[in-house]
Formats: structure tokens, C-alpha cells, sequence
């Protein structure tokens, strides 16, 4: 019995947009953070790092908020997306393998534009979506049946947030683009009020919320830099609450209370900031330190124990604590898919350019490049060099070579210092990956769109005649062709560790395997992918002397396989590793399998081969 046991090394960070608000939910109960990345909603608990849960079943459209049922123990979500869907949804976990599973319980297409925020009323019947749209900008629903169960409105332009008040009488609250703040009463829902004047008008109103318990107020903060306290059952407007000693560099993205006197904001000053609303006092901040725009507040969301979380605009989550001066802890990572992925140690680059080495700690980000990430060299710990489509070669942020065309496709030996770089320009060069130097140079017959290189050979793969070329490192001069092309253009070549097999994929999924010793074709049975081949890699042999048996492949398909030189038929299947595919996969030891994709998420698979 064969299997794969999966393990979050880290899930992405959340997603952000620039001048936009990323909602953050917390529920008390499990302990947990929820958040949109991409085309998934997370899960994150608190107090298990590798616990994480993955839903997935907004298909092709981007999840841009996520929101736990109020009720304690109901393990339900409600999530949004870019096209106007929400999906109510939960999750289980298996006591024997303690494994997460999720379901949908209902589904509905409410708006014709992308969601921006969604509230649950207190019992955990009713939701009120809001967003863009041409006709409406929000709706109030039954979770389980979609009936409507009133109508928002009051709002010109796209509605940014909205908040249930968590008691009778019932009461919900809207805030949008167009400097409105709306209030309703029902159930079914209806207009009551609204606020026109307290915001500066042409200024954005990003996020409200009812005070928790009674709900005695309503407060709502916007890009004017103002909060601004209303009152929580009839919406009439009651202070500002600002102090003349705090000055505000920032428009504010979003708010979250602690407990019924006291709330945080969190503002593009990177700041955030802790506020008395019986007082109006300002009673504390913590300033996030770093470049003033990655390190925009976007999110914030308070938790238990009087801590808070924020959220930068580079996806930082950064931990505080009420007492401390500064932030307890920091969880960077990506949020783009990873393109670029080394282990032993672990580091991993994105299509942005950002390169995270989790092998320090805390981990350590940089934006290193401006493009995507084609192959990083981690040969040189704590050192690495990458290359990027910004068309440099870099070591740490230092530019160690400027290429005359784009890298399109490279390789690390990641034992030697030593890269591979085939150009768009059809140069193939052979580099020294920490001093950039050249060390061979030669032209190719025609653009290359694979290329690997290990143990004394490079191997790249040519688009156009679908054909596999190997040469000598040492001297480009000595080559030759495999004799069979591949039905299609090739996507992925790998040399296996003692240069006696070379594994050829293409953009339909199939894979050749080739013995180099003989020139001849292994096997083609390698063909249950359906989708372009991203990634082929030797597992290491268990002990001296073993010979090459088992290959990991990952496609664009999502799926993960493992096949076997010596039983072609055999396959060990993990499909749907990584929504959107999988874009590398690679060996950490001869028992466990890392993993990444266009999720942004690293994943370590434990492999039992029987």
C-alpha cells in the first residue's frame, strides 16, 4: 500500500490590493484566522502552525473574503469572491488522522461584481453580502435558502464593508466609495438612515463596526483619516473620537473592537492604534517598522487575551499584545504563486520576485527581484543566488550578472555553485552562481524551453523539433541529441543523480524516460498527467549502492505522481496537490516530498511506499 500524507509547511499569506481593505475574521472557539489568498479561503489555527485548511471550491474566481459563523462551535464559513458568489461552507476533522475536511453546504451568485465584505448576524441565520455591481451593491439573504430577506441600499457606488449588530434590536450597517453610511433595521431589512456629512465627501469609507454585546455604537473609519461614532440603534451621529496629542499620517483601512469600550484601527501609516470610545481618548499604538508602503495597515482583527493581529500590505501578519510596546511576533511569507523552490535549505521565490528563506528564524523575506523567480541556488547557506525575469542574476539583493536577453528557463546543480541559464536570445550560458561569472557560452540551434543540469551534464530541451540535447558542462562543444523527440514541446528535463537516466516532459503531460548510457528510450508509459509537466525529480537513494527507482512528477493538472523506473505501470497518485497546479516538487530525503504551487502555498508530503 502506497500513500501520501500531507503537511503544511506554510500556507500563504493573505491576499491585499493597494488602497483596499482585506477583511480579517477570528473565531474564538478554535482559535483560528480566516483569510482569502488567491483563488482559496484559509484557515489558520493559532495554536497548531501546521493545522491549516484549504478550501477551494470557488473554482477559477479569486476568494476576496472570508467570515466564521458567530456561533460558537458551528464550524461554519462564509466566503466571497470576484465574481459575485458566496459559498457557506464547513469543516471537520478526522480524529484517527487528523486530517481537515470541508463541505459545501449552500452556494448562491448574488452580485454581478466582485464581494467586498460579509457579515453574519448573531444567530447565524442571516448574511448581508456586499460589493459591486450594475444593479445593486448588496443583498441580505437566508444562508441556507438565498431567500431574500430585504434590500440595501442608499449607496451610489461600490459598498467597501458591512457589519450586523451582534443583539436585538437587529440593526446592520453599510459604508462605501461614495462617502455613505447606511443603516437598516428589520428583519426583512429596510433603509432607516444614513450618514452623508461626518466623512469628508470625495473620501472613501473602508470599514464599520457594531460595538460588541449591546452594539451602543457603531463606529466607522474611512481615508479621511476620521472615526467617526454613531449611535447603534438609530445611526445619529455622536463624536469623532480623536485626540489633538495623536497625530494621523494615514487614511484608515480597518477596525476591530476588543471588548464594548475599546476597539484598534489600523491605518497607511503604518500604524495601529488602540482607542477608548467612551473617553475618546487615544490610548496606545504600535508602529510597524520597515518601508513605509509594504508596511501600510490594511487589516487588523482583535483575538483573545487581549492580543490583535494586523495586517501589512506586503501580507505580513503582524502578532501584538496590549502592554507591549512592539509587535510579539511577525508570520511573512508568500501570497503569489511560488515559482522557484530549494530544499536542504528551504528557500522559495515567487512570481513577484519575493524570495522567502525559511531556513533562518524567524524567516526572512525580501524582494530581491521585480519579476518572477525562474531558479534559486542554495548551495552557499546562509547565501543564495537567484535568477529572475528582471534579467539579472542576483546574490541576496546584489546584482551579480545582467543578461542581454530574458532567462527563460534555468537550472541549479545547488551542489556545485553552478547554474544553467538558457536566454530568449537562444544563448545557453553556464554560470558561477555566486560571482556571476561565465563560464561557458554557446548558441543554440533554436530557443530552448526546458533545461537541467547535474553531475557533469546540462540538458535542454528544444521547442521547435521537440528534440532533448545534452552536453558536456566543461566544454559546450561536446554534444549530441536524444534519438526520439517528445510528442509535444518539452517543459521539464531532469538528469537523475548518476547521470544514467534523463526524464523528458511535455506540455500534454506525457513523459519519456531515456537511458543515457545507451541513447535509447527507457520507457514511454509515463503519461497519467494531463496537463504541462512543471517538474520532474529523482528520489535519493536510500543507502550507497541503490539503484534510481522512483520520480516525482507535478503538472499543471495539480496532481503529484510517483513513478518507478523498474515497474512503469506502477503510479502513486496525490491529485489535487495544489490548486492551479503544482510548479515544483522536489525531495527533501527519501521519505518525504515538498511540494509548491500557484496557491502560494509549500506543502511537505510524508510517502509510504510498499
Amino acid at each position: 500500500m502506497s500513500s501520501f500524507q500531507l503537511e503544511f509547511i506554510q500556507p500563504p499569506q493573505p491576499a491585499t490590493l493597494r488602497n483596499f481593505t482585506t477583511h480579517l475574521s477570528y473565531d474564538r472557539g478554535s482559535n483560528a484566522v480566516a483569510y482569502p489568498c488567491g483563488k482559496s479561503a484559509f484557515i489558520r489555527f493559532l495554536d497548531d502552525s501546521k493545522a491549516v485548511i484549504q478550501f477551494s471550491g470557488h473554482g477559477s474566481s479569486n476568494v476576496s473574503v472570508v467570515k466564521f459563523s458567530p456561533i460558537q462551535g458551528s464550524q461554519y464559513l462564509c466566503s466571497g469572491d470576484d465574481a459575485g458568489r458566496v459559498i457557506v461552507w464547513g469543516w471537520s476533522r478526522d480524529r484517527d488522522t487528523g486530517s481537515f475536511e470541508t463541505a459545501v453546504k449552500a452556494e448562491f451568485q448574488v452580485l454581478a461584481g466582485p464581494i467586498t465584505d460579509v457579515s453574519w448576524d448573531f444567530e447565524g441565520k442571516r448574511l448581508c453580502v456586499v460589493g459591486e455591481g450594475r444593479d445593486k451593491f448588496g443583498v441580505f439573504i437566508s444562508w441556507d435558502s438565498g431567500n431574500s430577506l430585504g434590500e440595501v441600499s442608499g449607496h451610489s457606488q461600490r459598498i467597501n464593508a458591512c457589519h450586523f449588530k451582534q443583539s436585538r434590536p437587529m440593526r446592520c450597517v453599510t459604508v462605501g466609495d461614495d462617502g455613505s453610511v447606511v443603516f437598516y433595521q428589520g428583519p426583512p431589512f429596510k433603509f432607516a438612515a444614513s450618514d452623508r456629512t461626518h466623512h469628508d465627501q470625495g473620501k472613501f469609507v473602508r470599514d464599520v463596526q457594531f460595538s460588541p454585546g449591546s452594539g451602543d455604537f457603531a463606529v466607522t473609519v474611512g481615508s479621511d483619516r476620521r472615526i467617526v461614532c454613531l449611535d447603534g440603534k438609530t445611526g445619529e451621529f455622536i463624536k469623532y473620537i480623536e485626540d489633538e496629542n495623536e497625530e494621523i499620517k494615514g487614511g484608515f483601512f480597518a477596525i476591530s473592537w476588543i471588548d464594548e469600550s475599546r476597539f484598534v484601527t489600523a491605518s497607511a501609516d503604518a500604524t495601529v492604534r488602540l482607542w477608548s470610545v467612551k473617553d475618546s481618548k487615544f490610548l496606545g499604538k504600535w508602529f510597524i517598522p520597515g518601508d513605509a508602503l509594504a508596511n501600510q495597515q490594511v487589516g487588523v482583527v482583535a483575538t483573545k487575551n487581549e492580543q490583535i493581529i494586523s495586517l501589512s500590505l506586503d501580507g505580513t501578519l503582524n502578532f501584538l499584545k496590549i502592554g507591549e510596546e512592539s509587535p510579539v511576533k511577525f508570520l511573512r511569507g508568500h501570497n503569489k504563486g511560488i515559482t522557484a523552490l530549494t530544499v536542504n535549505p528551504l528557500i522559495s521565490g515567487s512570481y513577484d520576485g519575493r524570495i522567502v528563506n525559511w531556513a533562518t528564524s524567524p524567516e526572512t523575506m525580501r524582494e530581491d527581484h521585480s519579476n518572477l523567480v525562474v531558479a534559486i541556488d542554495n548551495s552557499e547557506p546562509p547565501k543564495y543566488a537567484s535568477v529572475s525575469w528582471d534579467d539579472t542574476l542576483k546574490v541576496l539583493s546584489e546584482t551579480k550578472y545582467k543578461f542581454e536577453g530574458q532567462p527563460k528557463v534555468s537550472s541549479s546543480a545547488n551542489n556545485g555553485g553552478i547554474i544553467a541559464v538558457a536566454t530568449d536570445s537562444d544563448y545557453l550560458l553556464i554560470m558561477n552562481s555566486y560571482t556571476g561569472e561565465v563560464l561557458q557560452k554557446k548558441q543554440l540551434s533554436e530557443p530552448a524551453s526546458a533545461i537541467d543540469i547535474r553531475g557533469g551534464l546540462v540538458a535542454v530541451g528544444l521547442e521547435r523539433t521537440n528534440t532533448i540535447e545534452v552536453f558536456k558542462t566543461s566544454d559546450l562543444a561536446v554534444n549530441y541529441k536524444l534519438p526520439a523527440a517528445l510528442r509535444a514541446t518539452p517543459s521539464c528535463v531532469s538528469i537523475s543523480a548518476t547521470g544514467s537516466y534523463l526524464a523528458a516532459g511535455d506540455v500534454m503531460g506525457k513523459i519519456i524516460l531515456y537511458d543515457l548510457k545507451t541513447k535509447d528510450i527507457k520507457t514511454t508509459r509515463w503519461a497519467y498527467h494531463t496537463s504541462r509537466i512543471n517538474s520532474i525529480a529523482w528520489m535519493p537513494a536510500k543507502s550507497e549502492g541503490d539503484d534510481e527507482d522512483l520520480v516525482a512528477t507535478a503538472s499543471l493538472d495539480t496532481n503529484i505522481f510517483i513513478y518507478s523506473v523498474k515497474r512503469p505501470m506502477k503510479t502513486i497518485k496525490c491529485l489535487n496537490a495544489h490548486k492551479d497546479g503544482v510548479n515544483v516538487a522536489l525531495w527533501e530525503n527519501s521519505q518525504t516530498l515538498v511540494s509548491c504551487g500557484a496557491d502560494a502555498c509549500i506543502k511537505r508530503w510524508n510517502i509510504s511506499v510498499e
